[in-house]
Parts: C-alpha cells; structure tokens; sequence
C-alpha cells in the first residue's frame, strides 16, 4: 500500500473527471489544496475555474510586478473596495462577510479576500482562476468559494448519521458496499428533509406517518427594531439529523404516549432553533446599522 497526499489525490480526481466528461465548471477547496501549484496546473489544463483558499503568506504577483503576499494585498485595499455579501445559506442564516478582490500579474487569476464583519481583522484569502473565454466576476468568487461549506456539511453527516466513516477498510469490496450503502441512507435522509409539505397542510402535530420535513415556519426580524418572538417563534425546517430522529422515532415499536413524546421534542428542537436564527438575525441587522 503506498501513501498519496490529499492534493494527490485531487488532482488525480479532477483530471480523470475531466477526462471522462464529467461537467463541471470550477473546482473549490482549502489551503491544503491551495497550497498545491500542480493541482492547480491541472485544474488550468483542462480549462477549469478554480477558487482555492490560500495561506496568510502565500505569495502572488500584483500588476506592478513586484512579488508579495496576499496578507500585504489585503493592506492596500481601500474601504471602499469592500462589498458585504452573503456567501450561501448557514445553519443560523445568511453567512455575510466582507468581500474583495485585486488582480494579478495574469489576466486570468485574482486574489479574493474574506473579513468578518465583528472582526476586521479576522481575514481568509482564496487564489482565483478562470479560464480564457469564460466571464468572471466577484458574486461568481464568492459563490464558488460558499459552496465548500455545504460539501462539508453532506460529509458531516454521512459521517454523523449514515456511518459513513465507520468502517476498517480491511476489504476493497467490504469497504465498497458499505460506502454504497451508507451514502444511501444519507440519501433517503436529504430527501425525506427536502420534501415539501402537502399543499394546504399545517405543521406537523406528531401523528406517526406524517412526511418528516415540512415548511420552514420560523419568523425572521425584518429590522433591527423589530422585538422577539413571543412564545410561537414558528419552527425551522427539518434537517437531516432530525429526519433521521423522526425516522428512528416512526421505526422504534413503542407506545402512543412515547411516540408523541418523541415527536413533542422534536417540535421543542425545532421552535428553540427557530428562536435561536430568529435572535442570530437580528443581531446581524443591528450590527449592520451600527456600522
């Protein structure tokens, strides 16, 4: 058995991918494999986009020619330049940050910077291509660069509710069947919690047999002088570690008493997220205006 780093390892995926016509436009990842220039070089080979997050002191070009760190990059970014945008959708909201970009020496990579809207000085920097032909431009970056956080989630919980990681991998074929399997139970998961509710319906009472995953009834504050939720904040929509619950719950032979019990703890996680988001925004709103 022979050991292959983790940028080996992606390059070997983005190039046979690509080889084999897989569609895909751009490529996204964390320092560990922004750090590497030859999955870059593949990624630029097969003429795909990537948006690669990078170390304090990795090293670019600027337009003046002169070799410099994106940490000094970001210093003469003018505050005008920064743009406050939402990078997706997180478990308590919007992900908002201030963004920015500066180019390069080549006309076909840009550096594009992070900052955390209560801490200025908390900073993440991402190494930029796109390749000849194909427009690009700041909300495209910064979407590209959001998606990591979604694929990090899908792996968390594979691993968290499917076991997708508890296996020895002894056996090709042993370990084989039991990622199929495993990544198939997530998948009954995800689609039990993107089922819409049935037009018309109300929230979930706990009656057994009901569909897991109804509308996401939660209020939202719509300024930062709006007041609290009273004692209905709504409920926030059923995800996957709750699909999983209420599956286990509906599974579980078990008297009628013990399953409304489940399902009335189940409501209770649901409100008290919805109550938590409800307070997250309100404080981005209020920091917005201070500011």
């Amino acid at each position: 058995m022979q050991f292959i780093t983790k940028p080996t390892l992606g390059t070997a995926m983005v190039a046979g991918a690509a080889g084999t016509g897989v569609p895909f436009a751009r490529v996204a990842g964390d320092e560990v494999y922004g750090r590497s220039s030859k999955l870059r070089e593949a990624c630029e080979k097969d003429r795909k986009g990537y948006v690669f997050a990078v170390p304090v002191n990795f090293t670019v070009t600027p337009p003046s020619g002169r070799k410099t760190t994106v940490a000094a990059v970001a210093r003469l970014i003018p505050q005008m330049a920064w743009e406050t945008r939402s990078c997706g959708r997180g478990c308590k909201g919007h992900r908002d940050y201030e963004w920015a970009w500066a180019a390069t020496s080549s006309p076909r990579h840009w550096i594009l910077i992070r900052r955390s809207l209560s801490d200025p000085a908390d900073l993440a920097f991402y190494y930029c291509h796109a390749p000849e032909g194909r427009a690009v431009s700041l909300p495209v970056l910064i979407k590209v660069a959001g998606k990591r956080w979604p694929v990090e989630e899908c792996f968390a919980h594979g691993k968290g509710q499917a076991g997708l990681d508890q296996h020895q991998v002894r056996l090709w074929h042993s370990f084989h069947r039991h990622t199929v399997l495993s990544m198939c139970a997530q998948a009954l998961l995800a689609i039990a919690a993107a089922r819409p509710a049935p037009p018309g319906s109300d929230p979930p009472t706990g009656t057994a047999g009901q569909p897991a995953a109804w509308r996401d009834t939660g209020k939202l504050p719509a300024s930062a002088d709006d007041r609290p939720p009273g004692d209905d904040p709504g409920l926030v929509k059923v995800s996957v570690p709750e699909a999983r619950r209420l599956a286990r719950l509906a599974a579980t032979p078990m008297s009628r008493a013990a399953r409304d019990l489940g399902c009335a703890w189940s409501r209770w996680r649901r409100r008290h997220q919805a109550r938590a988001r409800w307070h997250h925004y309100h404080a981005r709103l209020t920091a917005a205006r201070v500011t």
